[in-house]
């Protein structure tokens, strides 16, 4: 066998996993992509322009790079990568995005520091009215669900930001596979995402 034909025959086989693990929603499959391609991940973020905070762990963000792949590799989504190359290359593009999406969040953070300090300690009618705030929005979103595996997703996912595979081992009579727990995902965002209440909260957010 020629170093072609080993590249070749190694190339079909990472994409058949691939493709057991999303469009057959295999579990072993899923794990077996963490296992082989997860210190790929991790030098990725090395590599890339934008940088984490120095006491950010890599293999944290090359964590959150693939549950941000599993969320949006739906068994639809996969004939758009014919190859294992063109999924690898979304994987790297899941990293740069989660470091954006962490840069961005840092100057949020840095921003919304100094807007408190400009602003000083607030008095507690202040400290009522935002509390009033995230009270209703709370509500606003709570209404938009519809099941109790949104309810579950809602509060451990959107809240507290654990991955689905967690959150499948935490609550195995509610989910019987981790794509049950990312078809909740996708239902919840996408009616939150069409929810009139919710947009006008966030327009009278962005007027104050």
């Amino acid at each position: 066998m020629t170093a072609h034909q080993s590249d070749r025959e190694a190339q079909d086989e990472g994409y058949a996993l691939f493709r057991r693990a999303i469009a057959e929603g295999e579990a072993a499959a899923w794990a077996a992509i963490y296992q082989r391609y997860r210190p790929m991940l991790i030098s990725w973020v090395r590599q890339q322009s934008v940088q984490p905070p120095p006491d950010e762990d890599h293999g944290a963000i090359a964590d959150r790079a693939l549950s941000r792949a599993w969320s949006a590799l739906s068994p639809e989504r996969l004939a758009a990568f014919p190859n294992l190359a063109a999924l690898l290359a979304y994987l790297r593009s899941c990293v740069a995005a989660e470091l954006i999406d962490m840069a961005r969040a840092q100057a949020s953070r840095e921003r919304a520091m100094q807007r408190l300090e400009q602003r000083g300690v607030p008095t507690p009618e202040q400290l009522v009215l935002e509390q009033m705030e995230f009270d209703e929005l709370w509500r606003v979103v709570s209404d938009a669900v519809e099941t109790e595996q949104e309810r579950v997703v809602l509060v451990e996912n959107f809240l507290y930001d654990i991955p689905p595979r967690r959150i499948l081992l935490r609550h195995q009579r509610l989910f019987k596979e981790v794509k049950d727990v990312y078809a909740a995902q996708r239902n919840l965002k996408a009616r939150l995402q069409r929810n009139l209440a919710l947009r006008q909260f966030r327009e009278d957010l962005a007027a104050d």
